[in-house]
């Protein structure tokens, strides 16, 4: 077989992991043969790409009116997911495109339909969706191990600053460029927790448990945001399973968590920073922290595997559904407004922050009492 061809729209933001991976390791099924992006230039490897000699393009449209590719990379803002995924689908390319996909269920449809119609996959890049220890365990409660489960929680507070919500003209937006984008701490920087839930949860491999229902409370803090930075949130899935969801980006802290817990019929599933232990009430305890930590751009390597083996990959349009309509179930719910609260602070990188008074605190004690706030 030759060479898998990869086309990487986006070489900014997340973009930059895929090309130094590509970069840097060795990878004899696959090869980079151009990108994509209007503002190449401001990439940190653009200089690197240059040397290579990639070819650069303002836009795939331009790239795929004379040129094919059987994977497109699709690390471009959100707003233009959808655009870029359904024009590689037409012209015969699978893709590989990351998380949020859209907040469209109708173009979610019309993907999964076009996807179908050509005979190519869309996988999307929650990249737990990909780690040993995550399918080592979703294996095991899909057997049965574990039982029923009953609830499910996770946490997890990551201060942002000044630089992150300036990096672009979409964080914490609505919309952008009439695109419902709803940039937030749950559809974004911490989707992937929630994601995860749903994901081991689900009654397939490649399928997530559906939600249906959302209440709760999110809260904006930091001021001159359009959407939210604060969430505690419930759902409860189409099986009767309580999921409970807090995150943050109004802390001190850098990194909290991830945290995770799992409670099934016959024991516990406790997650420590993606690392998983099951504990069952019988006294067994299954550590699957002995599969190691997976690379998060495994999910590229899983994609190439999955061409050149003619297999679906196990994270798809249909397995990120749920994460999708979680997030627009809980938009639902309105944003309180606490910014006149909002505690004004500088980080170590000269950059503002903004935290609120014992938020941080009354999180983790919701967490630990299994409520809202």
């Amino acid at each position: 077989m030759n060479k898998i061809r990869i086309l990487l729209c986006g070489m900014g933001g997340y973009g930059e992991k895929y090309l130094r991976e590509i970069l840097t390791k060795d990878i004899p099924d696959a090869e980079l043969v151009a990108i994509a992006d209007p503002f190449a230039e401001k990439s940190a490897l653009y200089e690197e790409a240059r040397k290579k000699q990639y070819p650069l393009y303002s836009s795939p449209e331009e790239f795929f009116r004379d040129n094919e590719a059987d994977l497109t990379i699709v690390s471009s803002p959100i707003h233009t997911h959808y655009p870029y995924i359904m024009l590689a689908l037409e012209h015969g390319s699978n893709v590989l495109t990351e998380k949020p996909v859209c907040f469209n269920e109708e173009q979610i449809d019309e993907m999964m339909r076009k996807a179908e119609e050509v005979g190519r996959f869309v996988e999307v890049g929650y990249q737990l969706c990909f780690a040993s220890q995550v399918l080592a365990l979703k294996k095991d409660v899909l057997a049965g191990r574990y039982g029923k489960c009953l609830r499910a929680k996770t946490i997890r507070m990551m201060k942002r600053n000044d630089i992150y919500y300036s990096r672009n003209n979409w964080a914490a937006a609505l919309y952008c460029h009439g695109e419902k984008v709803l940039d937030s701490p749950f559809s974004n920087a911490c989707a992937h927790q929630l994601q995860n839930l749903v994901f081991v949860l689900g009654s397939e491999m490649d399928t997530t448990a559906d939600v249906v229902k959302a209440e709760g409370k999110l809260i904006r803090v930091r001021p001159g945001i359009e959407n939210y930075d604060t969430a505690a949130l419930r759902f409860m899935t189409d099986g009767g399973t309580e999921l409970y969801y807090y995150v943050t980006h109004a802390v001190d802290e850098n990194h909290y968590g991830p945290y995770s817990e799992y409670e099934f019929e016959n024991g516990i599933v406790i997650e420590t920073s993606n690392d998983f232990v099951g504990k069952l009430y019988d006294g067994s305890v299954i550590d699957y922290t002995g599969y190691g930590k997976t690379s998060d751009l495994e999910k590229l390597h899983a994609a190439i595997r999955a061409i050149k083996e003619k297999t679906s990959p196990i994270c798809t349009l249909k397995t990120s559904r749920a994460h999708t309509k979680a997030v627009l179930l809980a938009q639902e719910l309105g944003v309180e407004d606490h910014t006149a609260d909002a505690i004004r602070k500088i980080d170590e990188k000269n950059s503002t922050y903004y935290t609120l008074d014992g938020l941080k605190e009354n999180l983790r004690r919701a967490y630990d009492e299994w409520r809202l706030l």
